[in-house]
């Protein structure tokens, strides 16, 4: 690798293929491409000067010189200025990282059955778009063990004087050559002797010092628990978020209190573009390779004699009293014996790697040189390219080599060079305690029988057919929503659109779910709306009519007529989940309909039917009563006191005062006279304001039917009743003889 710092190509995320650029950064960039042009035309001007002036042997003026002059410091200004716009076009604000957080450790709360609260700080910290996404699974696997391990139970924490929710900090901080992640919690904290003593029960401490906790945490394998479960015990967190940090040339730090919580700081460096480098260039026999300045120690001139060998140590040489093994750079790289064009100085480079240095010899060293680096594709040679990182153009139009020091160090020493394999993909809306591993590639084992890697090349076909009709069903839906001018971009920039889309419509739903504000309900819809145009857009009447349902469900929500609940909160994100993974299958699969999900829908639509308030007095009439058991016995209760059951309708007309309240004090009136056992509208639905000019009342009375009617008509105008009739009700017989 060319840098210490890990570069932006090589460490480039899944899928980072395109971006939103900021209009001032396009407009920076337009008025960097007119200086560009400018200076181009300088040139120009000055390279015919050049050409008359050799052609007629004449010598050049004080003006060409300084045009000359200008031109070079104005190219080597815009080329900087285009490397800091490039990589300020990469920066991307950490809080867009962090928000994805927020529904996983919300379902791990109720799955680990912890009240858990999540806080951020520093989301407007810009870092590189590679290393926001490449963040995303090792934090995940931070904040699983401060859920599952950390935080303890609302009575672990009660007992121990603690309030009962507990707080996950994931905190962003900006340094000048840094930027620091750092996630702390204010739980149990990590039981030192206990982690040594499993480790040592467990093998991985040998004789000799003793690793730090953190270093027994992060070995692979490790973990307190004797089970596995969904959610940890596997031990493979922590190393990976190890790994992970180490490819980005980071280090981790562990601040520990036992009973008040725990501290994980990531230090990641912060990332320079892969195509420039400063370097220093050096001979080896006819080869020139560039090595990247921040990983160069030292440059030594020794003689002959200052090279040793011992048992353990081929050949090493003394650098500030310590032994370093000496190596040909041109034999690691697979070149060949390096010549030495003086034999009585040695020229030998200290590079650094991640965990060691090593010495190399050369031919001869030249100038450090600011160099655009071109990656090796990857079936450039036959043979294996270990250490060559790329080439480049150096001074002269000479082309070299750009070394991986990293890689180099490693072959040097016999050390494995972990390197990223697989598409290991943790999706925002995907469950907390699922991480899905899909691999697109098919490797054959030479030991499978000839049969079964046969029934796997059909396999393989079948699948390649039902891909390519996949395919044509997606162009067909398109031309049938009469979208026929959508293109392979158009598709792409829709997909992209909806993706980022349904990624702020999850974060609004987890924010509306604890405070119901009208903004927030309005920015749902919004999201929701605009995810169901896009899907009808592409014709896909599948993700399009969930959008339509989730959207029905959300209006129903902000009209009152269902309550913000779990369960309610849990099909709305599952919905917004299917959405976003059918974003990620088209426009190669189509998605199909996810009838569970579909079910939980239609359950609660169902119960907004039964509960449906009835307003439309007409359709009061026709209505019967349905009781449970405990309005039953009251009822019984009522008649064994010899009262009488009455169904009442009520009509009033409407006036200045709203016709909910004139119900409601009519109601209240009924009740001087005796026993309201059930109303149609019912009294919630009342109170809500669901009700028109009528009412019907199931209730018991000690009065006769004429005294009844005289009563109400009594007190009708002071409530503007214009009509009312109560007719007793043989629905429920009561038998005098039995006792109750």
């Amino acid at each position: 690798m060319i840098m210490s710092e890990p570069s932006t190509n090589q460490i480039q995320a899944r899928g980072v293929d395109r971006m939103l650029v900021r209009l001032e950064h396009l407009d920076k960039l337009l008025n960097l491409a007119g200086e560009v042009i400018i200076t181009s035309s300088t040139l120009h001007e000055l390279q015919r000067d050049m050409v008359d002036a050799v052609t007629h042997h004449q010598p050049m003026t004080e003006t060409n010189l300084q045009i000359i002059k200008s031109a070079d410091e104005a190219s080597a200004r815009i080329s900087q200025d285009l490397h800091d716009l490039v990589m300020a076009i990469r920066m991307v604000e950490i809080g867009e990282t962090f928000k994805l957080f927020r529904r996983p450790v919300r379902d791990l709360g109720r799955n680990l059955k912890k009240e858990i609260t999540l806080k951020f700080e520093g989301e407007k910290v810009l870092v590189d778009k590679a290393l926001a996404e490449r963040l995303v699974e090792p934090l995940l696997h931070i904040l699983r063990n401060a859920a599952d391990h950390g935080l303890e139970t609302p009575i672990e924490r009660i007992h121990e004087g603690k309030i009962e929710t507990g707080t996950i900090l994931l905190k962003a901080v900006e340094r000048e050559h840094e930027t620091e992640i750092i996630v702390s919690d204010d739980g149990r904290g990590i039981n030192e002797p206990k982690i040594l003593e499993h480790a040592h029960k467990l093998g991985m401490i040998h004789f000799g010092e003793p690793p730090t906790i953190l270093q027994i945490l992060c070995m692979s394998g490790f973990s307190t628990k004797e089970k596995a479960t969904d959610t940890s015990g596997r031990g493979v967190g922590l190393d990976l978020v190890n790994n992970m940090v180490s490819d980005f040339g980071g280090t981790i730090e562990l601040e520990n209190q036992l009973k008040h919580g725990c501290t994980f700081r990531l230090h990641i460096p912060k990332l320079k573009a892969v195509n420039i480098i400063d370097a220093l260039i050096v001979r080896c026999s006819n080869t020139l390779y560039a090595l990247s300045i921040d990983q160069v120690v030292s440059l030594q001139g020794i003689k002959p004699e200052q090279i040793q060998a011992s048992m353990d140590r081929e050949r090493f040489i003394k650098y500030l009293g310590n032994p370093i093994a000496l190596f040909d750079l041109s034999e690691l790289l697979g070149g060949g014996t390096t010549v030495q064009d003086n034999p009585e100085v040695v020229p030998v480079v200290i590079l650094e790697g991640k965990k060691d240095r090593i010495a190399c010899v050369v031919t001869e060293f030249l100038a450090p040189s600011k160099l655009v680096n071109v990656p090796l594709a990857k079936d450039m040679f036959d043979r294996d390219a270990t250490g060559i990182a790329g080439t480049c153009i150096i001074s002269g139009g000479r082309v070299g080599m750009t070394v991986d020091i990293n890689a180099v160090v490693a072959l040097a020493t016999g050390t494995q060079l972990k390197t990223d394999e697989g598409n290991n993909d943790v999706s925002a809306f995907s469950k907390p305690v699922v991480a899905e591993v899909e691999k697109d590639d098919f490797v054959f084992d030479s030991s499978v029988p000839d049969s079964t890697m046969m029934k796997h090349s059909q396999d393989e076909l079948i699948t390649k057919a039902k891909l390519s009709a996949q395919r044509d069903r997606i162009a067909n839906r398109v031309e049938e929503s009469s979208q026929k001018d959508l293109t392979n971009t158009d598709i792409s920039d829709l997909l992209t659109e909806l993706s980022r889309g349904l990624m702020e419509l999850q974060d609004v739903l987890l924010s509306l779910e604890n405070e119901n504000a009208p903004e927030l309900m309005k920015e749902a819809f919004r999201r929701l709306h605009a995810g169901k145009g896009n899907f009808t857009m592409l014709g896909v009447e599948v993700s399009a009519s969930l959008a339509h349902e989730l959207e029905t469900l959300l209006d129903h929500l902000r009209k009152g007529k269902i309550e913000m609940s779990q369960e309610l909160m849990d099909i709305m994100l599952d919905g917004v989940a299917e959405l976003n993974a059918a974003t990620k299958m088209l426009p190669q699969q189509i998605p199909e309909t996810n009838t569970v999900l579909l079910t939980r829908i239609n359950t609660i639509m169902k119960s907004l039917e039964n509960n449906e308030p009835i307003t439309d007095p007409d359709q009061l009439l026709g209505t019967t009563f349905t009781l449970v058991p405990t309005v039953e016995l009251q009822l019984l209760g009522a008649l064994k006191q010899g009262a009488q059951a009455y169904e009442t309708f009520i009509r009033f007309k409407s006036g200045r005062q709203a016709d909910f309240l004139v119900a409601y004090l009519t109601l209240r009136k009924l009740c001087y006279h005796g026993t309201i056992l059930a109303t149609l509208p019912s009294i919630a639905d009342i109170e809500n304001g669901h009700c028109s000019n009528a009412i019907k009342v199931l209730w018991a009375s000690p009065l006769k039917p004429d005294a009844l009617k005289n009563a109400i008509d009594r007190w009708a105008s002071f409530f503007n009743i214009v009509e009312h009739q109560s007719v007793p009700t043989t629905v429920f017989r009561y038998d005098t003889n039995v006792d109750i």
